[in-house]
């Protein structure tokens, strides 16, 4: 059988990267002429580089479900569910939280979910202990928490660079019961009044942030914590259960997300990452057999975490070595995960993610007010999706 080259597109952090070959070489035990060769992009490109203009490249690509409206719109991807029975209707409860149903958009299953995170809270236990500090549980008792730690030199901190500050401003409309609107045949909006009281929980924490979190992104706010010991508690950031493997210079631990009502760990905005399939692979059955593989309970419980990943099968997930591993990060966060919010799938939402973002994040800079960031946020929206409805 002449050998298959497949290409595959990633993004850089170890919880991406590291099981990418050890995925690879188990596959290719029962696939010899088969070879993957995986590009990796930044974080950033991640979260903001458009599908459409790079299917073309590779035959799989790592994405977050919020493409999937316009993966749907493009056609540039293959529908999963008709080839693979595993990411049927009625397999949701295998996948923690909304893992699966967040890559369910317009009928089709656009990706896999091989990653399953939420925002939720993380701390450095030694720097809370040694300041006999009691966890936060919610928005309020963080709050006073950085008052206190303000007195010994100690800091809590939040991810503020775009779209960081603006996933958190989310996750906390969403659990005041006001989320961002996400149903694409309605026109798009938001409640001003639930994203400026988010706001104003923002500015209560950067009160007692340091200057540099208005740098940092949930990878390099972890990076920080685990390298300084200044910085003890942050309410709310992407996952990384990684940092709390015992390489770690100071590891971290996880809980839940802190919001600002009851109940506290709920309406996280939903991230973790789908294997999707090019629809302009010419080694469909292959790549389809590769992204079933990635789903398996022998991947997302030993390989995936074995090589500090976060696999998105319940199974793996109550799997005590796992938790073991990741400094009981998996039950640590569970909660929130499994009543995480899922972001707007209707076309262009990756572009006003990215403006909202950098509104946001001007906001938190203090080069924006709130009103006129909040206005600038609902104009963003009123022109990339008005033309939607114009048709």
């Amino acid at each position: 059988m002449a050998s298959q080259n497949l290409k595959g597109l990633a993004w850089g952090h170890r919880r991406a990267t590291g099981p990418l070959e050890p995925l690879t070489a188990a596959f290719r035990r029962e696939h010899p002429d088969v070879s993957i060769e995986w590009t990796v992009r930044p974080l950033s490109d991640f979260e903001h580089q458009p599908i459409a203009t790079i299917a073309d490249r590779f035959d799989l690509m790592i994405i977050d479900h919020p493409f999937c409206g316009d993966i749907a719109a493009s056609g540039a991807c293959f529908p999963l569910e008709e080839a693979i029975s595993e990411l049927s209707s009625d397999a949701d409860h295998l996948y923690v939280g909304p893992s699966l149903a967040s890559y369910r958009f317009a009928g089709h299953v656009w990706a896999a979910p091989v990653d399953a995170a939420t925002p939720h809270a993380a701390f450095r236990p030694d720097l809370l202990a040694k300041a006999g500090e009691p966890l936060p549980t919610n928005w309020e008792e963080t709050v006073q928490l950085g008052k206190r730690l303000r007195d010994a030199g100690l800091w809590i901190a939040t991810p503020v660079v775009s779209p960081h500050a603006f996933a958190t401003a989310a996750s906390l409309m969403a659990n005041l019961g006001s989320p961002i609107a996400t149903d694409p045949e309605q026109l798009f909006a938001f409640d001003g009044n639930a994203m400026a009281t988010a706001l104003d929980a923002l500015d209560e924490i950067l009160a007692y942030s340091p200057p540099e979190t208005l740098d940092w992104n949930a990878i390099s706010l972890s990076e920080a914590m685990v390298a300084r010991d200044d910085i003890v508690f942050t309410p709310s950031i992407y996952g990384y259960a990684t940092y709390a493997e015992a390489d770690m210079r100071a590891p971290l631990r996880f809980s839940n997300f802190c919001g600002v009502a009851s109940p506290f760990p709920a309406g996280s905005m939903l991230g973790g990452t789908g294997l999707a399939v090019s629809a302009a692979t010419k080694h469909k059955e292959m790549a389809i057999a590769f992204t079933r593989f990635c789903l398996s309970a022998s991947a997302q419980a030993r390989i995936i975490p074995d090589h500090h990943g976060q696999p998105a099968l319940v199974s793996a997930w109550e799997t005590a070595r796992n938790d073991e591993r990741f400094g009981k990060f998996f039950s640590g966060v569970r909660e929130s995960i499994e009543t995480a919010w899922i972001r707007p799938r209707r076309r262009h939402y990756i572009r006003f993610q990215a403006e909202a973002g950098q509104l946001v994040e001007s906001y938190c800079r203090r080069s924006r007010d709130k009103r006129s960031t909040i206005e600038a946020i609902a104009q963003a929206g009123e022109t990339i999706f008005g033309a939607d409805h114009k048709r």
